[in-house]
């Protein structure tokens, strides 16, 4: 019960700040008070809580209701209530790296898993990008997310790790996509 303040961004037509009764189903957030996606897109997948959080689907996000236990009934967590909203012109496996780049950026190194992991995310995600990922790619990601987890002082590299995860549980096609040579590298001039 109660109220919760959400910070909605991304492809919306009115980001904002937003007073939430708990309960509210995330779609009537996204399209009622936010006003719904940009012209002529769809949306495609939400990270609801701040980057730290596993990303949500479209189909999560259709009946999710936003409180703790519906977020975390979704596949997430409420965290900081930052919704990081994205259409159907987000490219995924880009948007995993670049907060995996953001993690690597801030980690202060004194944890091993963290240094290494979020270093290791980061570059395991350039070569996907760079068109050269392979197939143990995946599993690479994952053990090295299974080895960030719950294992360092703080938990900069579960922040890390929980959209890596999502991300490959749920647009796996994309990944697999620049692997393949379908899609083309955006990693030019990052």
């Amino acid at each position: 019960t109660g109220t919760k303040l959400v910070s909605v961004c991304g492809h919306v037509q009115r980001p904002g700040n937003y007073e939430v009764t708990m309960g509210t189903p995330m779609r009537d957030i996204l399209y009622d008070m936010c006003g719904g996606m940009l012209p002529g897109r769809t949306l495609k997948a939400v990270i609801p809580g701040g980057s730290s959080v596993p990303i949500m689907n479209v189909d999560e996000v259709e009946t999710c209701v936003m409180d703790y236990e519906g977020v975390v009934a979704a596949g997430s967590m409420l965290g900081s209530g930052g919704m990081i909203v994205m259409d159907d012109t987000t490219d995924m496996v880009y948007q995993i790296w670049r907060l995996a780049k953001f993690y690597a950026h801030e980690s202060c190194a004194q944890c091993t898993q963290c240094r290494e992991g979020t270093a290791w995310t980061t570059r395991v995600l350039e070569r996907i990008l760079g068109g050269k990922g392979t197939e143990g790619d995946f599993q690479l990601l994952l053990d090295l997310a299974d080895n960030m987890t719950g294992k360092t002082i703080c938990v900069l590299s579960d922040s890390c790790a929980a959209p890596v995860v999502s991300g490959i549980q749920k647009f796996r096609g994309e990944f697999e996509a620049y692997m393949s040579g379908a899609r083309q590298s955006v990693m030019a001039g990052v």
